[in-house]
Order: structure tokens, then C-alpha cells, then sequence
């Protein structure tokens, strides 16, 4: 800023001009252009520093591109002009008015102020009164309303308009200042659509016919006219713009630019003395105002405001008004140096910088004038918390910074903002979220939701938002963010994707390390007012510690610290009160996060007694027994934590494995050795699929499924029953499941299960497999004394007792059952199917009308099967 409080900057030199109305709008080579957008009913401040309408404006850059004659057109006033020149060159011959039929007269009134050298000259072609300018109040300048009189009909005003469009002597605009009024009211609709028609295959290039609509998108102007039903031509040239590339005869006006609103507040100081608190806060507030979509309009009506109350603008002004503006003054590359842990973004931020820095160089020189601009749009990676919206944020003012982008401002949008519910929707609603993010960047966090349902509506918003991607090429930036495994499949489900974002402008966003999420958390608990008592701090890095060290797709990195430290300043407020000079103390630290914090290992007699209730699983409460003293020596040598190991399970079916391994992960659990400790169980065909390509993912999510627990896969060698020597599905769920357990080992156990020598050809299979599997646990064959044990405590446990007699019956009954089938004993399994057959027969007592006991009689066992079959 070179202004001083004294003065205003020099106006530009030349006509004055607005940044928000571009002369190509006016050489498409279309016979219409159609200017529409938000900004149409705004006012403007051109480059001497003078508030107008867009009338004026559109006057001004029309006069500045030669238009010799320019006509306006309003349902009020069907022929007026805003200067006397067009005027004369409106009369027949020179000498009188060009539109003087019947008892109708031309008037004119010479005004007295206003920038367009204080002339509107307005026809008495209209029955109707004259109608003030849409923002309420007059031009400036104070443009009269002339006096309401009786004049020609409509369709001798569209001849007299098209007439002046039809001759080539004197270069002419006609402008229809409010279209939707015109197209809607009035009464020579007929040949109003004919003069459009007729102008639009024989008119010519010199002259051109401009209607202004007052809606926010082209969509909202081809429902209106399409509405109409009378002006079909018009309508098929509005909806093919629609899918035209930006600039073939229609012309969007934005929100104010940053130089707008600068000029604003400059006119507004000299005009109504507004004070600037800080001259050198006035670039960041003009950004900020520059980056919320609003109108001039509200923003001289707050200006003014300030100014009349002896206010000064102000960073604290801006804020309250727009709840952003950065309270300590940084830029926003200072902001992106402070943040931690994005090298590679900050190298990308720096070549571009330099890129720019060169182009200006060049262009200084007079090369590289017709370049197109790099690519911009950018792809952000990563977990959530790890800064993408922050960054997207900062973004839009580097953009702006280095002269990329003209505003600068983020919008970011939702799945809502850009997909609807039904046909023919998706397409208009992402056009208005782009409208509203032009000049800007346009962040989409979880682009991937627009992929994930192909099916439905998101690729009707992907194949939107890839055409103004092309169409809005300058004014445009495209920011997609969201996890990196599914962004890689959101740009890989559309071609037009990958052209769009560069290899280069994929930007990773890694997991922030235990230090700065550590920072992150006792500067949240700092900025809460809050200090912390002797130890607190450790006993929270050791926390944070856990929480990295578990974190899965669901870890919020920065947000999650943020929300620790919140929900410890709220625990710690419900115990001090007004007591604030209390520290936080571990009290503070809720019961949801105490879980992460290290526990000495219990005695392994208590943790494994469960284990005693069932029998003969002797061999393995001795090898967990040697595993929970293992970590209690290492807690006590303070020699760091130790790693679950994973396990094999061997013995035939019945004999407890999946009992066990169950009770593993409570066990693991309670021991410290999982986050989790829950169980997921799967058999082949969980892991393995039947075409290519699938089983590699089904593994994955069956780890993911257990991570922080338990994997259990019972009947494991038949993984690699198709393999003949190597090959099959089963061998790629082997290889894709070692690399998970080696990427995420101390998180998952993974306990594999089966008969002894089918384990034993399982782990051959794959040399990795050994030393992955560090614990083999035996289940032994249960001796019949141990069967009839069980028999005896299944019964117990259902409210039954084993009469005199029965437990020697059902030992012969077991005995033979073995012998006739050996392959298909089931051990335990076989135990409760006996009980079952005997409880059956106590059922038919039951039924007989005998008196029942709960106890079993020798005659409910069923007799021992013959080796030939089984019986019973």
C-alpha cells in the first residue's frame, strides 16, 4: 500500500473501468451476450474511484471498445440513452428523434453530477412510469425519474431497437438492462422472438444485442427462459452456452475483487472520512474482505456505517464482522513455514513461487506472453487432522499472493454442495458451488464419495466439474482431498481426472509425529488457560504415545489432540469450579483416555484361572503362563513393551482351540498387549476368493477387521489346497498375509489353526511363515477319563447330574465312537452330541409320565456304535 491518509492512489489512466466487466465479453462473435451473475445487481467502483450501477459501468466499457451508439432498453422505458451522442445519432437524418411516431415526444434531461458526464436521456416510448435502478436508490450522479407519458407501442419499440441493430454506420449496442422484465411483461412477445431470431441469422458482427439478467447462474437464466415459452430461439442459444466453453456469448459478474474493495474503502474515507486504524493492516483485511463472497452493496453499507459512528476498519472490525481475518498478522506464508511436518508441500509452494516469479520476469521482456498458466489444481493425501483443510485455506491467499487467482477466497464444499437426489439436478447444483468458488479455490474434502457412487448422481458431478475445470482454466482451483488409498481410486475412476491433476500436484500429508502431536496437545491445553501439576505432562505423552502407536483410519492426528485437551479442560473445570488456580492433574485425564496409559502386568495365576475350568489344557496354561511372566520381567527391567506373538494352534477338532483363542484376546488385553483384544474368526472362504484380484483385498479386510485384536483362522491349511506346487489364490492370501503381519505387527495376533501334520505342511509352504508364527500351542487328544470329565461338567453347567452307572456307559459309548469313525471324532464336539442323545431320552421319560429328577440313568446313554457305523 502506497496510499497515505492524506490522499487517495492516482486513478488509473484511460476510461474508467471495473476488474468485474472484461471487454472479451463483448467480441464472442455470438449474436447475443448474455451477462448474468451475482454482481449484476450490485454497484461497482470503477478506477476513478466512482460508485455506479452496472448500467453505467456496461456504458463505460462499451464506450472504451468503440461503440459509437448505445441504446438501453427497460420495460419502464423501451428506448433510452445514458449519453447525448447516442442520442443524436438516434435521430433520422441527424435531426429528429429516431423514434417519434403518433402523440409520443422525445425528452431529455441534462443531470447535474455523475460520472457519465451527468447525461440521461431517456425516450417517452412507454405507457408506464419510469422505474428507480434496482439497488434502491438513483445512479450516481442522481440520475431524475422522467415523467410517466403515453408513447408507442411494444412492438414499435422492438422495430425501432432491431433497426438500430440492423444499420452499420455508427458501431451499436442495445442493452436489455432488466431482460427478465422485458421477456416476462411484455406484449409483443411474438415479434420480439422474431426480431431475436431474424437478428441471429442475419445480423452482423459489427453491432451487438446484450441482455442483462439479474440471476446468480446460466442454469437459473435457461429455466426462466425456457419458462417463458415464447422466445425458442433465445432459449436454445442460452442452453447450448450452458455447454459451451466460458466466454461464447454469456459473461458471469462475480463478487468484488480485492482492487474493488480497496478503491471502495478509499472513496469512502475521502467522502465520508472512514479512519484505518493501521495502515498496514489494510492489505490483510482487504484480502479477507476480498475472500467472502458478498456484495459491494453490503459492504459500503457497513463502511459507511463505521465511518458515521467515528468507527476505525480494523482487523478486530473484519472479524466481527466476517469471523476470519488472521489475529496475529502473519501472511499466509508464514503461516504454511509454521506449520510442522510439510516439507514436501512447502517445496511445492516454493517452485511455484519461483515459476511465478520467473513468468514475471518474462513477461517484463515481452516473452512468453501467450503461455497458458500451470497447472493448479492440487490433490491433497492423508489422514484426517494432518492439515488439509488448513492448508486449502492457505492456498487460496498464496494463489492470490502470486497473482494466480484474483480473489482468493476457499469454498469448501460438501457431497450436498455438489450431488443431489434427483435427475437432472446434480449438474445445476455443482455449477452454483463452482460459481461461487470462481476466482477462488474449491475444496473438496472426501472427493472419493463422488466415485464411491458411480451408480447414482457423482458422475454426473465429476463430468460437471471437469468441464469448468476446462472452461474456468485462469479463474479456477480445484483442491480433492481425502484418505491416499481411496483418492487413488477417486482419479483413477475418470480419465479426464488424472489430465486434470498432475503427478506433481499430489501432495502427501504424513501422520504428524509423537513430538508435534504432543505440542499440539499441551498448546491446546495452554491456550484453555490451564497449567499442568508436576508429572501430568508425562503421563499425557504417554497417551499420546499409545494413540499414535493404535492409530487406524479413524485417528484424527491434530483434531484428535484438540479434543483431548478440550475434554480434559472440561473434567478438570467439574473439579476445581471457580478454583481455576487448580493444575490439571491425571483426575482430569477421562476414563476413555486412562486406558492408554501403561499397567503393570497381573499375576498370571489370577488371569489364567478361568483356563483350569476347562479340562486337559495343561500345555497351554503353561505356555501362556511363560508369556505373561515374560512381560512382567521386561516391566520390571523397564525393558520397553513386548509384541504379541502370533500362534499356531495344533490338535484335532473338539479339543479347545477356538475356546482359547478366544479367551486370547481378553488375555492379551488384560496383559497390555492389545488395544482391543477382540476376535474376529474366519475359515477359507473369508480369505480366498474366486476370481483375480479379490482375494488380496478380502485378506486386507479381514486384518483390518481385527487390528488391535485377535485374526483366528481355524482349519488354516486349506489356504493352500488349490496351490500344486505354488500357484492359486490360496498362495497370494499367504503372501498378502504375511506382509500384514509384518506391517502391522504389535497390533494384530494372528492365531492359525488345524491338525498337527496339515500345520506343519502349511508352514513349509511359505518360508516367511516360521518365523512370523513364533508360538505353537499342542491341544492333545483328550483321553477318556478327560471326555467323560467333560461329559460330566457339560451336564453340570445345564442343571444335570450323572446317575450311578452312566459315566461308565457313556466311556463305552465315546470308546466306540472313536474306533468307528476316528477321522470324524470331534473330542469336546462329540461330548455334547452324547449329551444331546441323552437328554433326548430323558426328554421321552418325560414324556412317558415318569417322574423326572434331573439326573441321567444309565438307559439314557444310547448303546456304543458298531465299527461298521455309527448308532444312536
Amino acid at each position: 500500500m502506497t496510499a497515505t491518509a492524506a490522499e487517495a492512489p492516482p486513478p488509473l489512466p484511460g476510461p474508467p473501468t471495473t476488474e468485474r466487466l472484461d471487454p472479451s465479453a463483448l467480441h464472442s462473435g455470438e449474436p447475443f451476450t448474455v451477462i448474468y451473475g451475482p454482481g449484476v445487481g450490485d454497484v461497482f467502483v470503477d478506477s476513478a474511484y466512482q460508485v455506479c450501477v452496472l448500467e453505467q459501468a456496461l456504458w463505460r466499457l462499451l464506450h472504451s471498445e468503440g461503440f459509437e451508439r448505445i441504446v438501453f432498453s427497460s420495460l419502464n422505458h423501451p428506448v433510452y440513452f445514458r449519453d447525448q451522442a447516442s442520442r443524436d445519432l438516434s435521430r433520422h437524418g441527424g435531426s429528429r428523434p429516431a423514434a417519434v411516431v403518433g402523440p409520443g415526444t422525445m425528452r431529455h434531461r441534462q443531470l447535474k453530477g455523475g460520472p457519465l458526464g451527468h447525461m440521461d436521456v431517456r425516450s417517452s416510448l412507454s405507457r408506464r412510469p419510469a422505474a428507480e435502478p434496482e439497488d434502491g436508490g438513483p445512479p450516481a450522479g442522481g440520475t431524475a425519474r422522467p415523467r410517466p407519458s403515453t408513447g408507442i407501442s411494444d412492438p414499435f419499440s422492438v422495430s425501432t431497437l432491431t433497426g438500430y441493430l440492423r444499420q452499420s454506420r455508427h458501431r451499436t449496442a442495445v442493452v436489455f438492462s432488466h431482460a427478465e422484465e422485458i421477456l416476462h411483461h411484455t406484449t409483443a412477445a411474438r415479434e420480439l422472438a422474431g426480431a431475436m431470431e431474424r437478428w441471429a441469422h442475419h445480423g452482423n458482427d459489427h453491432n451487438l444485442w446484450i441482455l442483462v439478467f439479474r440471476k446468480s447462474t446460466l442454469d437459473e437464466v435457461a429455466e426462466f427462459v425456457r419458462a417463458q415459452g415464447h422466445f425458442p430461439f433465445l432459449e436454445t442459444f442460452v442452453g447450448e452456452q450452458r455447454s459451451a466453453p466460458a466466454g461464447g456469448g454469456t459473461f458471469r459478474v462475480g463478487p468484488p475483487e480485492a482492487a474493488e474493495l480497496e478503491r471502495l474503502i478509499h472513496a469512502l474515507r475521502l467522502r465520508l472520512g472512514l479512519r484505518i486504524a493501521d495502515w498496514r493492516e489494510l492489505d490483510p483485511i482487504v484480502r479477507a474482505m476480498a475472500a467472502h463472497p458478498g456484495r459491494l452493496l453490503a459492504w459500503r453499507s457497513r463502511l459507511a456505517r463505521l465511518a458515521r459512528r467515528g468507527g476505525e476498519l480494523s482487523r478486530t472490525t473484519v472479524r466481527q464482522w466476517l469471523g476470519s481475518v488472521s489475529a496475529d498478522g502473519r501472511t499466509a506464508w508464514e503461516r504454511l513455514e509454521a506449520m510442522q511436518g510439510l516439507g514436501a508441500l512447502k517445496e511445492y509452494f516454493e517452485r511455484l513461487r519461483a515459476e511465478a516469479e520467473a513468468a514475471e520476469e518474462l513477461r517484463a521482456l515481452g516473452r512468453g506472453l501467450g503461455a497458458e498458466p500451470p497447472a493448479l489444481h492440487l490433490v491433497f493425501t492423508g489422514n484426517p487432522g494432518t492439515g488439509k483443510t488448513t492448508v486449502a485455506r492457505l492456498v487460496a491467499e498464496i494463489y492470490l499472493d502470486l497473482g494466480l487467482l484474483s480473489r482468493g477466497h476457499c469454498v469448501e464444499a460438501q457431497m450436498s454442495d455438489l450431488v443431489a437426489g434427483y435427475i437432472g439436478q446434480t449438474a445445476p447444483l455443482t455449477n452454483r458451488t463452482v460459481d461461487r468458488a470462481l476466482d477462488g479455490v474449491l475444496f473438496i474434502d472426501e472427493a472419493y464419495g463422488l466415485s464411491d457412487q458411480r451408480e447414482g448422481f457423482g458422475d454426473e458431478a465429476i463430468q460437471t466439474l471437469l468441464k469448468r475445470m476446462e472452461d474456468d482454466r485462469g479463474r479456477l482451483v480445484v483442491i480433492v482431498a481425502g484418505y491416499p488409498d481411496k483418492m487413488k481410486e477417486f482419479l483413477a475412476a475418470n480419465p479426464g481426472l488424472a489430465s486434470r491433476f498432475p503427478l506433481d500436484n499430489v501432495i502427501d500429508f504424513p501422520d504428524f509425529e509423537l513430538d508435534t502431536l504432543t505440542a499440539i496437545l499441551l498448546r491446546r491445553i495452554e491456550e484453555r488457560g490451564l497449567r499442568l501439576d508436576e508429572g501430568t505432562a508425562d503421563q499425557l505423552r504417554q497417551i499420546v504415545t499409545e494413540m499414535r502407536r493404535t492409530a487406524d483410519g479413524d485417528f484424527g492426528n491434530a483434531r484428535d489432540m484438540r479434543t483431548l485437551g478440550d475434554a480434559i479442560a472440561k473434567r478438570w473445570a467439574g473439579r476445581v469450579r471457580r478454583n481455576v488456580t487448580e493444575p490439571v492433574t491425571a483426575d482430569d485425564i477421562p476414563e476413555t483416555y486412562r486406558g492408554y496409559l501403561p499397567r503393570p502386568a497381573p499375576d498370571p495365576a489370577a488371569l489364567l484361572a478361568e483356563l483350569d475350568d476347562y479340562v486337559g489344557l495343561g500345555p497351554v496354561r503353561e505356555v501362556l503362563e511363560n508369556l505373561a511372566n515374560r512381560l512382567r520381567m521386561r516391566q520390571a527391567m523397564n525393558k520397553g513393551q513386548l509384541a504379541p506373538p502370533h500362534m499356531v494352534f495344533t490338535g484335532p477338532p473338539g479339543t479347545g482351540k477356538t475356546t482359547v483363542a478366544r479367551k486370547i484376546g481378553t488375555l492379551f488385553h488384560e496383559l497390555g498387549l492389545l488395544r482391543k483384544g477382540h476376535v474376529v474368526e474366519v475359515t477359507r472362504t473369508d480369505l480366498v476368493a474366486s476370481y483375480v484380484g479379490q482375494t488380496a483385498p478380502m485378506v486386507r479386510k479381514a486384518v483390518q477387521d481385527a487390528l488391535d485384536g485377535v485374526l483366528f483362522i481355524d482349519e488354516a491349511y486349506s489356504l493352500v489346497r488349490d496351490t500344486r506346487g505354488g500357484g492359486g489364490f490360496g498362495a497370494e492370501a499367504i503372501d498378502t498375509l504375511i506382509r500384514e503381519m509384518e506391517h502391522w505387527r504389535g497390533r494384530l495376533v494372528v492365531i492359525a489353526a488345524g491338525y498337527p501334520e496339515d500345520m506343519e505342511e502349511l508352514l513349509a509352504f511359505n518360508p516367511g511363515m516360521p518365523s512370523r508364527f513364533t508360538v505353537r500351542v499342542p491341544f492333545s487328544e483328550y483321553s477318556l477319563d478327560d471326555l467323560v470329565e467333560i461329559l460330566r461338567r457339560m451336564a453340570a453347567a445345564e442343571g444335570y447330574s450323572l446317575g450311578e452307572g452312566v459315566a461308565e456307559r457313556a466311556a463305552r459309548w465315546l470308546r466306540g465312537t472313536r474306533l468307528a469313525e476316528p477321522a470324524a471324532f470331534g473330542n469336546a464336539r462329540t461330548v455334547r452330541e452324547l449329551l444331546g442323545f441323552m437328554e433326548g431320552s430323558m426328554a421321552a421319560r418325560f414324556a412317558r409320565g415318569e417322574a423326572m429328577d434331573a439326573v441321567f440313568r444309565p438307559g439314557d446313554v444310547p448303546d456304543p456304535p458298531s465299527h461298521r457305523g455309527r448308532q444312536g
